[in-house]
């Protein structure tokens, strides 16, 4: 208990700092408030509050998407793209810029395929060998590749004046175009998929066991699909709103069962706060550091690769 209360306050201490922390200091924002600009308003509360709101739902859900893929198909190394879920709304994406459609539709785009990804992958896996989670897996890292051939294509196609470097920018990762409209969306969506999964977190321990132990059970296949399904809602979701942000459902599990061991019904709702936290610093830094706001998928690289590269040398076969 001790340390999910330790989590809670440094994650509102980190919400709190870095909503104050950016290019325009805290000092310049105290000037604004005792002049009553209203720029501090706009920064505050349209510029950074939103974004930080979204860093923290997103985070949250990219890192117990991976924490369950990674429970129920007892691999440390999947993460939310595993069923081809990225690569699939990345695809919807950049299809709707390709089109010149507003931000909204290429979101739609991108949740739609995102779904589409996953489908594909679980009845491609379902079909080959409805008993080998293995087989799920390979379905999706083809599925995955069958997206990105395809994203190929329409950068191939695309202007390169105009329309390629705003898809590969959306590829990178931003929270920049986030605001009050988008997180109708995706605050609802990706808080009801959070709180389900942590509500079944103790059913993943039994769903990490082998088909046979889990039907001993009592835990039918369709708890599976549920979870399954919910993980992917979330991820698509936010990778809608944010493009692929990697490193995050691969890191944050790991730091999570080192922290409170393998029990999932802890792993589960720790990896969402210890996402969020993250993904609040990283985007943080990556609208501090430049005038031009530095793509997300670089800032969790640099600090998620060397993060990972410690826990393997410390020896990762003592946490799984």
């Amino acid at each position: 208990m001790k340390k999910y209360i330790l989590i809670l306050f440094i994650y509102i201490i980190s919400f709190v700092a870095c909503l104050f922390i950016g290019r325009i200091g805290i000092s310049e924002l105290i000037m604004y408030f005792k002049e009553n600009n209203e720029s501090l308003e706009v920064i505050l509360w349209d510029l950074r509050l939103p974004r930080l709101i979204a860093a923290s739902i997103i985070g949250a859900s990219l890192a117990i998407s991976g924490a369950l893929f990674q429970g129920v198909f007892q691999n440390p190394l999947v993460s939310p793209n595993i069923l081809g879920v990225s690569s699939g709304a990345a695809f919807g994406a950049v299809v709707f810029i390709l089109l010149g459609a507003p931000l909204i539709a290429v979101q739609f785009g991108s949740f739609v395929f995102g779904l589409v990804a996953v489908c594909l992958a679980y009845a491609l896996g379902h079909f080959s060998n409805s008993n080998s989670k293995l087989m799920l897996i390979l379905a999706g890292i083809v599925i995955g590749a069958l997206f990105d051939a395809l994203i190929s294509i329409v950068k191939y196609v695309a202007d390169t004046d105009e329309v390629l470097p705003n898809i590969i920018y959306w590829l990178l990762g931003s929270l920049s175009s986030i605001s009050w409209d988008n997180l109708m969306i995706l605050v609802p969506i990706n808080l009801f998929g959070i709180i389900i999964l942590c509500a079944l977190s103790w059913k993943v321990n039994i769903l990490a066991l082998s088909k046979e132990q889990a039907s001993f059970l009592g835990l039918g296949k369709s708890v599976n699909i549920i979870c399954i399904l919910l993980a992917t809602l979330i991820s698509a979701n936010s990778i809608s709103m944010c493009g692929i942000i990697g490193w995050i459902g691969l890191l944050i599990p790991h730091i999570s069962r080192m922290i409170f061991g393998a029990n999932y019904a802890k792993v589960l709702p720790s990896s969402a706060f210890l996402g969020a936290i993250f993904l609040m610093y990283c985007d943080t830094i990556s609208r501090s550091l430049n005038h031009t706001q530095i793509p997300l998928s670089i800032i969790t690289a640099l600090f998620g690769a060397p993060l990972i590269m410690i826990i393997m040398l410390k020896g990762a076969k003592k946490w799984f």
